[in-house]
């Protein structure tokens, strides 16, 4: 057997780290105040399962209701018929109902799998089934594990059956998504939320393991163990298992081959080369995790836990959360938490949990970790609007930005307008095109097309579809076919943007307006292949929000 079933708790008192859940289910068994439903929630490897499994045993342990109710008849109880209240203590985990619950084989225990028994016809069987009297004890237990799996069906289905139960049927939900299931069944059941486990929790349980086991294990590797575990009993006894399976002995050297990251001082180190930007090590060193084989997401994770704590530090937070590390370990989280600003410490947090979310993406698990430490290296040492535009991790308005950067290109093509009026040349060196009427304009459209583009590429694309209908020498009036183009090239910075070209290539200043054109007129003449402009797919969802911000 292997360890982690072997080493399964088996009364509530050998619940580690659980004790407030512990205690409080005790004092229910006392007290005969068992609920008809429970939630069990929490992470993977906690308890939640063995935690049902105990409760079922309790409730239906014949020895435990023999000695309870020979206890209450010698102390004299009101009246024969308070016999039968239900009184309970701890499992005896002797008796026929505790060892076959323990073998798998009691008829009142029903373990249910919510993932592949999720539909509704699953438990509308249930429903049929939870009528019949109990085998062997006094309940019938259903234990539905991650029912948050269940349809919305079968969840509404499931909803009237634990409001009112029969009297022999207790109701145990364990799920480790507690978000995903209806308020509507959480509100009909007592609520126990499993804590992930500390790490001299696991540490002490691995020990405690080894020495039941006689398995020599050299100082520090238990805790190391425990780190790499991600706060799961079930995860750290297995992998003591995996290291102890060959020999009575576990050395340094076994635990970092299947371990492979997550020591506190490869994070350490990795972070402190962060707070340097020392890109090249910081690479080679990603590079190492991925080439062994490690879990590449683990590793980020440990990551963002670590620098958790050192944020906290830089907001004052120090023992309270810190009872697992050793002294020499704050003293290195206190002296990198000196080496990062708080902003930018955020920043990299940001960037580190971005980059765990995208892991499952790649092919090769390394590079969003890659990209997110270049990143945090390679961003400008000032304040520049450039790193704000360019950094992922500062919050911006992409319309305002966009904005800015066409009125920059507005501001520069006006002030070259105001130097050539009265000349014959533009600052570019191109001649200024003679208009008188519109016969002019309409000979030099293309050319005003050409030199919109240069200012802003898109407009010319909306230019397209209108059509020159008077000029009066101040004043250029062109008719829109469609409503919506006019719209958007009516906007203030667009004209202000035209206004600018059209008077550069007149000589004097030219104002820009635009009509709806009637009914019955014909658009213009369809686009041509030579006339689509040629973009980017980078350049695409910039242009777009161009076109249609407001």
């Amino acid at each position: 057997m292997v360890l982690y079933r072997k080493f399964r708790p088996q009364k509530l008192s050998d619940l580690t780290g659980q004790e407030i859940i512990a205690k409080t289910l005790l004092s229910q068994l006392e007290n005969g105040n068992v609920g008809h439903g429970y939630l069990f929630y929490g992470p993977k490897g906690t308890g939640k399962t063995s935690t049902a499994r105990i409760l079922a045993k309790a409730v239906n342990c014949t020895a435990n209701r023999l000695t309870t109710n020979a206890k209450r008849k010698k102390e004299g109880s009101v009246r024969r018929s308070t016999l039968n209240v239900r009184h309970f203590s701890e499992p005896c985990n002797k008796c026929l109902s505790c060892l076959s619950i323990m073998d798998g084989s009691n008829l009142d225990l029903i373990e249910i799998d919510a993932a592949s028994n999720r539909n509704i016809d699953d438990i509308r069987d249930l429903r049929e089934k939870i009528k019949l009297s109990p085998v062997l004890g006094r309940f019938k237990i259903y234990i539905i594990d991650e029912v948050h799996m269940l349809t919305k069906e079968a969840s509404n289905a499931l909803l009237k059956t634990l409001e009112e139960p029969p009297a022999h049927a207790i109701f145990i939900l364990c799920t480790t998504e507690v978000s995903k299931i209806p308020a509507t069944i959480i509100s009909r059941v007592q609520k126990f939320n499993f804590k992930r486990a500390t790490i001299s929790d696991l540490t002490k349980v691995i020990e405690k393991i080894a020495k039941v086991e006689s398995i020599k294990i050299e100082s520090g590797l238990a805790r190391l163990i425990a780190e790499a575990s991600d706060g799961s009993y079930r995860d750290a006894i297995s992998l003591f298992d995996q290291l102890s399976s060959n020999k009575k002995e576990v050395e340094e050297a076994d635990v970092k081959s299947i371990v492979k990251s997550g020591g506190w001082e490869e994070l350490a180190r990795f972070v402190e080369n962060l707070a340097q930007k020392k890109l090249k090590d910081i690479i080679l060193q990603i590079e190492e995790v991925a080439s062994l084989g490690a879990d590449v997401s683990f590793f980020a994770k440990q990551l963002v836990i670590f620098l958790e704590k050192i944020l906290f530090i830089k907001i004052g937070i120090k023992d309270e959360l810190f009872s697992d590390y050793a002294s020499e370990q704050i003293e290195k989280l206190v002296f990198l938490s000196k080496q990062f600003d708080l902003d930018k410490l955020q920043s990299l947090i940001r960037l580190i949990l971005v980059a765990e979310g995208e892991i499952k993406l790649y092919p090769l698990p390394q590079i969003p970790l890659v990209l997110a430490v270049c990143k945090y290296c390679g961003e400008p040492q000032d304040n520049s609007r450039q790193a704000k535009v360019t950094d992922p991790s500062i919050k911006s308005d992409n319309h305002q930005v966009l904005s800015e950067q066409i009125d920059i290109a507005i501001e520069n093509k006006v002030s070259g307008f105001g130097s050539n009026i009265g000349k014959t040349k533009s600052s570019n060196g191109q001649k200024v095109i003679e208009i008188k009427s519109l016969s002019d304009i309409e000979k030099h459209w293309t050319e005003f097309l050409a030199r919109v583009k240069n200012v802003n590429a898109h407009v010319v694309a909306l230019l397209r579809s209108t059509r020159p209908t008077h000029f009066d020498g101040d004043n250029l009036t062109l008719e829109v076919f469609y409503r919506f183009h006019k719209d958007k090239l009516a906007e203030p910075r667009i004209i202000k943007m035209l206004d600018a070209t059209f008077s550069e290539i007149v000589g004097s200043q030219v104002k820009l307006k635009f009509v709806l054109a009637q009914k019955g007129t014909k658009p213009t003449q369809s686009v041509r292949a030579s006339d689509v402009i040629e973009i980017n797919d980078e350049d695409i969802e910039k242009i777009a929000m161009e076109v249609f911000s407001k």
